[in-house]
């Protein structure tokens, strides 16, 4: 499947993965962090995973969402005493995700 035809029929299963993996991603020293997905032609299983990585980075069709280093989410600024306890769908990443999905779907399309 095309990157294309993911972000337009499984958005919401890329939005909810992604969220589940941002206490892994976000934990450790700062750095840029790209989420991206793969899909297993044979099973069409949908995974979402990450890159952890310092300065620029060439990124391909299936990345869809960043946060750099100085966007990081500090837990104290959402009310929580660690990475681990905040509930990013409710402190507005969802949005931020969609948002992101959106951007790279009409940057495909262009």
């Amino acid at each position: 499947m095309k990157s294309l035809t993911i972000y337009k029929t499984r958005k919401n299963e890329l939005v909810e993965k992604t969220i589940e993996l941002m206490p892994q991603a976000l934990s450790g020293d700062r750095a840029n962090r790209t989420f991206f997905f793969k899909v297993d032609e044979e099973t069409g299983e949908l995974t979402v995973d990450y890159l952890y990585y310092a300065g620029q980075q060439v990124l391909s069709d299936n990345c869809f969402y960043t946060i750099k280093d100085h966007e990081t989410p500090d837990s104290e600024d959402f009310g929580y005493e660690s990475i681990d306890e905040i509930d990013f769908d409710a402190c507005g990443f969802s949005e931020q995700i969609e948002y992101a999905i959106e951007n790279q779907i009409a940057n495909l399309e262009a």
